[in-house]
């Protein structure tokens, strides 16, 4: 369904719906569900995962420590992929480093650019198949952790959302609560440092929370209390009772339940749901070319209101771009200022290094002033180097510097950028829910990138009065005079930097600006094209269609048994090993072939005998002749079938003498070319058939082999017993099944663009499917109703 949305997104040039038909099929394909632990900063929610994943894998602490999306998945050992903007190669990094990575407060991940850390741990609750999302905190004075947090609320399967015992549910929360449960197809609710409060305490802050719940219409999402402080140091301590009450043990029950149980179902429900959501947007476009005949708005006034909307969202565009890069150029100055002494002393540290190389090696030196320029010309030559890529360092921590000061005017910036839509759609009086929802939250990922250029590079070195005087190895003079070179032009360099800066930061903001603006004004333009173009009935239809297959699908999910499956949902499966077998027959009957074709034409191209009867046998069926030229020689050829070519041509010269009839002599002619029943190789391979099959039915009914489709229905008329023919029966059906998945699956993930995806098993599926639909190539019989057995 999501494929046909794909297709009329793509007919109709509507590139937004096709990239999100496109972005549905790639969560198909990646096949992860995604359960999202989020809520306020120092909650406690990478504590609670540790503790649930059985060690301290992830960064705690009571500052921000998780800034970025961390996703955690099963792994046979423990690393980290970090992922850097606009980078598509990942970083590994030890695990015990991933601090450094998505920590607010630490520098290398500022200064590389982190966007997200993918986490891979040998946990056995990651094997029930889903990714743990760790989130950034919201409610700090951090905005863009809050922005970053809601923008990937949408991709999240289910959420994990984390308070606290000792200040439950703040408005704050409240409100991200309501947020976060409008687009999560399951809620769990946990509270958190239960050991910091009483028992009594404990019991009234969960009835408070209860009542919350019920307000906001959530009563029946499951609320667990519990300290993971507690169980964490019972887990690395070994301490089973302590453990035991920190109240953990039942949520990782409530999570292996809802994961065994569940999963499958709300996976495919948040993606028919969001599929749904496309659909209808597809549809509610198309309607906008129809809007008169449907009796709605005429179509004129609808753009002269859109027109005048435009304007005053531009209007507001350009004050929020203007806002932006007013608060820059008034608090940057100050901000770059502060990090001045920290910046020449991390130069100077880097440029250390060079200083020493800098200086004359050797026994014997040379006049002072020749030491210290030819000391000067290598210190300026090196430090270049060194001082651009420290530069290119400090570039992402100035984007997060302004990002920072900011956050607040992006946030607005982008929603109106992404608003065209809703406006329109709301002054034509079609339904634009959809459209607010995408509307809210952004992350570093949608900014452009900052680029500073880079100031020179000079060393100036104040030369001696004496200028004869020489001077050696290790010299006290120069290399205080080098050092004090150095730091001149290091407190230069970073003067020139904030000034490079500061430019640099204008130019983002007015780039961030035009960015808005291309973005809003490709969604007016679409809406006045979908205004103006009249779509096609077939088009509507089939939009209906889906919509309604969808709602179907949708029904379908919500009425299926706690452990029924969805139409199409394989429960269970062989393994891998047992999916990629071969029918037992055909793989008999290929070791006969190959005894033939390969023994046998070594003496067709040796023996005199072999030729003779070749050549009164007529040879070869068509199918087996040109199998054995596959693996025979032109030499091997020309002696085993000169003598059969010349029975041949002797035949049809007789033929063809007096008394010629074509209709007469057709069946003498078609005689000419060996069959089945004349074929050694045919022959040869109907017994080995038979004998096959009939070892087939007589085995244990325990222990049924792998079947082909035709040789399951001749060992059925064969006269197998009941066991043994049901067993056959199921094993054919689970192993066709098995290649079906994989077969969907390898499509989605090649259509989706996620070809490293794709497994083994689901890139041989489509070969596996076929040889068990129609047996092995080599063994498949041309002539209908001609069958050897």
């Amino acid at each position: 369904m999501i494929r046909a949305a794909l297709y009329l997104a793509r007919e109709a040039g509507d590139e937004r719906a096709e990239q999100r038909a496109r972005d549905l099929v790639a969560r198909l394909a990646a096949d992860r569900f995604r359960l999202a632990v989020v809520g306020q900063f120092s909650r406690g929610k990478s504590t609670l995962m540790n503790a649930l994943l059985g060690g301290a894998y992830l960064p705690m602490g009571a500052a921000p420590m998780t800034s970025v999306i961390t996703t955690v998945r099963y792994g046979s050992r423990p690393r980290a992929i970090v992922r850097r903007r606009a980078s598509g190669l990942g970083i590994e990094v030890p695990l015990p480093q991933v601090a450094g990575y998505v920590a607010r407060a630490s520098a290398t991940r500022s200064e590389l650019q982190v966007m997200s850390v993918e986490v891979e741990i040998p946990a056995e609750i990651l094997r029930l198949g889903f990714e743990f999302i760790d989130t950034p905190g919201v409610g700090s004075a951090i905005e863009i952790n809050t922005a970053t947090t809601r923008r990937f609320l949408p991709q999240a399967d289910a959420v994990v959302f984390v308070t606290g015992f000792d200040s439950p549910l703040t408005e704050a929360e409240v409100e991200f609560l309501a947020d976060a449960a409008r687009h999560a197809g399951q809620l769990l609710v946990v509270v958190n440092k239960r050991d910091l409060v009483s028992a009594a305490d404990a019991a009234g802050v969960a009835e408070f929370i209860r009542d919350r719940l019920r307000e906001l219409g959530l009563g029946g999402q499951g609320l667990f209390g519990l300290s993971a402080l507690d169980a964490l140091e019972a887990v690395t301590g070994g301490n089973s009772e302590r453990l035991a009450g920190s109240g953990v043990p039942q949520l990782h029950a409530g999570l292996r339940e809802f994961l065994a149980t569940s999963k499958t179902r709300v996976f495919l429900g948040n993606i028919a749901a969001r599929a749904a959501r496309l659909v209808a947007g597809q549809r509610r476009d198309l309607r906008l070319g129809r809007l008169a005949r449907d009796g709605g708005p005429d179509p004129e006034r609808v753009l002269a209101a859109f027109d005048a909307g435009m304007a005053e969202l531009d209007r507001q565009r350009c004050a929020a771009a203007g806002a932006i890069a007013a608060r820059i150029q008034a608090r940057l100055p100050g901000l770059l200022a502060a990090r001045d002494a920290d910046w020449q002393a991390s130069l100077l540290e880097l440029l250390g290094p060079c200083a020493a190389d800098a200086l004359p090696g050797g026994a014997a030196g040379g006049p002072v002033r020749d030491v210290l320029e030819d000391a000067r010309a290598g210190l300026e030559r090196a430090g270049r180097d060194v001082a651009g890529s420290w530069l290119e360092r400090r570039a992402g921590e100035v984007l997060e510097m302004i990002t920072g000061a900011v956050s607040g005017e992006i946030g607005a910036l982008l929603e109106l950028a992404r608003s065209p839509g809703a406006v329109g759609a709301e002054i034509a009086g079609l339904p634009s829910e959809d459209d607010r929802r995408d509307l809210a939250g952004w992350s570093a990922e949608d900014l452009p990138g900052l680029a500073a250029r880079q100031p020179a590079w000079t060393v100036h070195v104040e030369l001696p009065r004496r200028p004869r005087r020489r001077a050696g190895p290790g010299d006290p003079e120069v290399r205080d005079r080098l050092a004090a070179a150095l730091s001149a032009a290091a407190a230069a360099y970073t003067g020139r930097v904030r000034t490079a800066f500061q430019q640099a930061a204008q130019d983002w903001a007015e780039h961030l600006g035009e960015q808005a603006a291309q973005q809003m004004g490709q969604a007016a333009d679409w809406f006045r094209q979908c205004l103006h173009t009249v779509p096609a009935e077939a088009d509507l239809a089939a939009l209906d269609s889906l919509i309604a297959r969808l709602a179907a699908f949708q029904a379908g999910l919500g009425t299926a048994g706690e452990d029924d499956a969805p139409a199409g949902i394989v429960t269970a499966a062989p393994s891998p090993e047992t999916a990629a077998e071969d029918c037992a027959v055909c793989r008999q009957m290929e070791q006969t072939l190959t005894g033939h074709l390969y023994s046998g034409q070594f003496r067709l191209a040796t023996r005199e005998d072999e030729q003779e009867r070749h050549t009164l046998g007529g040879g070869f069926c068509p199918l087996h002749t040109w199998q054995y030229a596959a693996v025979a020689s032109p030499l091997g050829i020309s002696a085993g079938y000169a003598g059969l070519a010349a029975s041949v041509a002797d035949a049809l010269d007789r033929l063809s003498g007096p008394g010629f009839a074509a209709a007469d002599l057709a069946r003498d002619v078609a005689a000419l070319t060996a069959g089945p029943g004349t074929c050694p190789v045919c022959t040869a391979l109907a017994g080995r058939e038979r004998t096959a099959i009939a070892e087939l039915i007589s085995q244990a009914p325990d222990a049924p082999v792998a079947v082909c489709l035709r040789h399951l229905a001749l060992a059925l008329a064969a006269g197998t017993n009941a066991q043994t023919g049901q067993a056959l029966l199921r094993g054919l059906a689970a192993r066709l099944r098995r290649d079906s998945e994989d077969m969907r699956a390898y499509a989605l993930k090649r259509e989706a663009y996620r070809s490293g995806l794709v497994t083994t098993e689901e890139s041989r599926a489509h070969a596996d499917a076929l040889r068990r639909l129609a047996g092995l190539p080599a063994l498949t019989q041309p002539w209908a109703g001609q069958d050897p057995a």
